[in-house]
């Protein structure tokens, strides 16, 4: 009788188990997408000079540096975002990743047009505030000749 109900309850609690996995895993693969899509909306912003993207997606206890090592406040970003000194001409993209863990998201990749820089390898960290992702972290670091 013991060895039926233990069967019987893995039988049941094993598919549920399975469902909640990958249910889990789309809502993951969705947050993906998601953050993928503010990462191309932010770059953008940021080549054509528009703030707008900035002051909304930033947190007000935002925390970033610069490709200098500089640290950076949301009003510094967006006041080189105005002042067009981050992007010269068309970033692209490329080694893009992005890592979500529950309300917290890690996006990497390197962007190519920066001022100052070549290449930049990017970290991001955002946070699910409100349902909606917002940037609490970001640092930028100068790829050198022969970096990846």
């Amino acid at each position: 009788m013991k060895r039926f109900l233990v069967v019987t309850t893995l039988a049941v609690a094993m598919p549920l188990i399975a469902f909640g996995q990958a249910a889990n895993k789309k809502s993951s693969s969705n947050a993906e997408e998601e953050i993928m899509k503010i990462e191309d909306q932010w770059v953008q912003s940021r080549a054509t000079k528009d703030p707008t993207m900035a002051k909304d997606l930033l947190t007000d206890d935002y925390l970033g540096a610069n490709v200098s090592g500089q640290a950076q406040t949301k009003q510094q970003v967006i006041d080189g975002v105005t002042a067009g000194t981050v992007f010269a001409g068309k970033a692209v993209m490329t080694d893009r990743k992005v890592r979500i863990y529950g309300d917290t998201a890690v996006s990497t990749g390197v962007v190519t047009g920066v001022v100052g820089a070549d290449k930049v390898r990017y970290i991001r960290v955002y946070v699910k505030r409100n349902n909606k992702w917002r940037q609490v972290a970001s640092q930028g670091t100068r790829v050198t000749e022969g970096g990846q």
